[in-house]
């Protein structure tokens, strides 16, 4: 089959890497000029063991544990694990209290409770455990997808007619971008890449709380990011208007930003500020699902007589979406 992948994010690469060990012949159409341009390439990228990162969301959770190990079989060269990595819950403004966040992680996932978060530099949490998880390095999956898709990829090549007659199938990736089904907003997100020590992560939960995660150990950097403070807006319903306040931001209205989430972690991680220095910016949308209970799951849906869609869910998610998509095409 000719089939046209939109968007060479980590769904759109993926996709097409396994369809063209299939035998199709495979266009990936990307408006920007790199891959990873988008949310992939831009927002921290965690291989989330579920629970400690959505408790509120059961089968987000047991989705992440089902596609973990198949993701780490393919993909596991091109993540790194965390030394020590805290998830801690606020003392205020929580959408859960300690003991029951423990009781939700003790079915799932092995991890410490820590006696003293002040030992670990924290504050302001009712308490805190360490646990294992691995990061993805985006530079790493980026440039083994850059060389196995090398010719397969069209940069700057506008979307178009997602159901095109010239070709058998579109797959959609662009993180719905072209189709806003089951999306409740679009939010144009900025994370701050830190110069610093890359042995710690902390995560403050569950709520509008700051992120301090490893991004690449290799260049020194760490991403800061924040519930409350990354998106510019929650209030923007398509894509464009989310693209259109990305384009219109000053530098200063970024670097204004910037200071409001190292204000955000240095409420509950003080060193932050001691530790770190900027070292870039980050800017992407990501669209949010109409799920309140912080539900993740990759959708695929038919958009027409040749072309579906996919709408994201976590990174591990990109084999379930290949037999979810083969299934559809055969």
């Amino acid at each position: 089959m000719r089939i046209r992948v939109l968007g060479a994010g980590w769904f759109g690469c993926h996709l097409s890497t396994a369809l063209l060990a299939d035998g199709h012949d495979v266009e990936v159409h990307e408006v920007g000029n790199r891959i990873f341009g988008g949310a992939s390439g831009n927002i921290p990228a965690r291989l989330h063991l579920g629970a400690p990162h959505y408790p509120r969301s059961f089968v987000t959770q047991q989705a992440c544990q089902e596609h973990q190990a198949e993701f780490l079989a393919r993909y596991g060269r091109f993540t790194r694990a965390i030394p020590v990595n805290i998830y801690a819950v606020a003392k205020d403004h929580s959408l859960i209290d300690f003991g029951t966040y423990k009781r939700v992680l003790r079915d799932q996932v092995e991890f410490i409770t820590l006696y003293d978060p002040t030992e670990f530099g924290l504050a302001y949490v009712e308490g805190g455990v360490m646990l294992g998880e691995r990061h993805i390095v985006v530079d790493d999956a980026r440039a083994y997808f850059s060389e196995v898709l090398d010719g397969a990829i069209k940069f700057n090549t506008p979307i178009g007619e997602v159901d095109h007659p010239a070709y058998d199938m579109t797959i959609d990736c662009s993180f719905c971008a072209n189709d806003s089904a089951g999306v409740d907003r679009y939010e144009p997100c900025l994370v701050v890449l830190l110069k610093g020590p890359t042995d710690k992560s902390v995560t403050i939960v569950d709520g509008p709380f700051p992120s301090l995660y490893v991004w690449n150990e290799g260049l020194g950097l760490s991403s800061l990011s924040s519930a409350r403070w990354t998106p510019f807006s929650k209030t923007c319903k398509t894509w464009a208007e989310a693209r259109a306040l990305l384009n219109g931001l000053s530098a200063a209205e970024i670097e204004r930003q910037a200071q409001f989430m190292l204000g955000d972690m240095a409420g509950f991680y003080p060193a932050v500020r001691d530790l770190y220095e900027i070292a870039d910016y980050r800017l992407s949308i990501r669209a949010m699902p109409l799920s309140g209970a912080d539900t993740r799951l990759v959708d695929v849906a038919r958009v027409g007589e040749r072309a579906l869609r996919i709408r994201a869910g976590k990174i591990d998610a990109v084999l379930a979406a290949e037999k979810v998509v083969k299934g559809m095409i055969a």
